[in-house]
């Protein structure tokens, strides 16, 4: 069955660097399932695209330019927020660390562009990656790891099939499970065997 709009894919992929480097990689214990066609958030615009056409069990490799994959590096997404705001929800701070943090409306009430979005988004959370701690503060870098960056992403694609109506409702898939409610598919091994 071919990848077009409406169907569930299930994928297997790694993330490589403009040198070769492994950034990141899904296992075959913990493919990456979405909606074709519905601009799922856990796939990147420009690998939905190219996955466009292809069949269960392709193997390819796509380079995305960061503007498809991403994003830009925004450094208007760099930001301070207060180490009192967050303690006790986050007990520590670690130079490099991903925090999450929900529920704070107060932190921006000046930053016109973030009130619109926590007003816009379902969920109030403020996340990013630890780039500096101050005595009282800490920078927070908003952006993904991979913004600004060309990549590399190597895929394999494991399950092609309809989606059900629900998901179609809901534009996203649920937990993988064959016609018959069962989580059988054959996911294989490993990821990519020598």
């Amino acid at each position: 069955m071919r990848i077009k709009k409406n169907k569930k894919v299930g994928i297997v992929y790694q993330i490589l660097s403009g040198k070769g480097e492994i950034l990141a990689e899904t296992s075959s214990q913990s493919p990456v399932y979405y909606l074709h066609g519905y601009k799922n958030r856990w796939i990147v615009p420009g690998l939905e695209s190219a996955l466009e056409g292809h069949s269960d069990g392709d193997e390819f490799s796509v380079t995305l330019p960061f503007e498809v994959a991403y994003g830009t590096y925004d450094p208007k997404l760099i930001f301070e927020v207060s180490k009192d705001e967050l303690i006790p929800d986050v007990p520590f701070f670690q130079l490099g660390s991903y925090i999450e943090y929900s529920d704070f409306n107060d932190f921006y009430d000046d930053d016109k562009r973030w009130q619109t979005e926590i007003e816009n988004s379902d969920e109030h959370r403020l996340e990013g990656i630890i780039r500096e701690i101050r005595e009282n503060s800490i920078i927070l870098d908003g952006n993904h790891p991979y913004a600004g960056l060309d990549l590399v992403f190597k895929v394999r694609i494991i399950w092609v099939g309809n989606a059900s109506v629900m998901e179609l409702e809901k534009g996203y898939p649920n937990e993988a499970e064959d016609e018959d409610g069962d989580d059988d598919y054959d996911y294989g091994n490993s990821y990519f065997e020598d």
